[in-house]
């Protein structure tokens, strides 16, 4: 799965992916290398709001104050990791991870 980090400091998430968190917010963290972004139980529960940036249903969470200062903006291969309930973010562009 395809997801951007814009040079503002957006996550921009494909509607796909966006559908995974059904109340609209998100709690996100850094581990590690990667971004973290999981679902928020309930309406009330807080958290990040995931902004609708177009009709298809495409998303986007401002997480530029949680990101490394050295973090590049650009595409990276995000995955869902169902046994932590997270889509795991590489901080590393796509092509700077695959020279590793």
């Amino acid at each position: 799965m395809r997801v951007e980090i814009t040079p503002n400091g957006y996550l921009i998430l494909p509607a796909e992916e966006a559908a995974r968190f059904p109340v609209g917010t998100a709690i996100a963290l850094v581990r590690g290398d990667e971004l973290w972004l999981m679902r928020v139980s309930h309406p009330g529960g807080g958290g990040l709001l995931l902004k609708i940036r177009n009709p298809r249903g495409d998303r986007s969470v401002l997480v530029r104050e949680l990101l490394p200062e050295a973090t590049e903006p650009g595409v990276r291969e995000a995955f869902w990791d169902e046994e932590a309930g997270a889509l795991r973010v590489p901080l590393a562009p796509a092509s700077q991870a695959s020279r590793g």
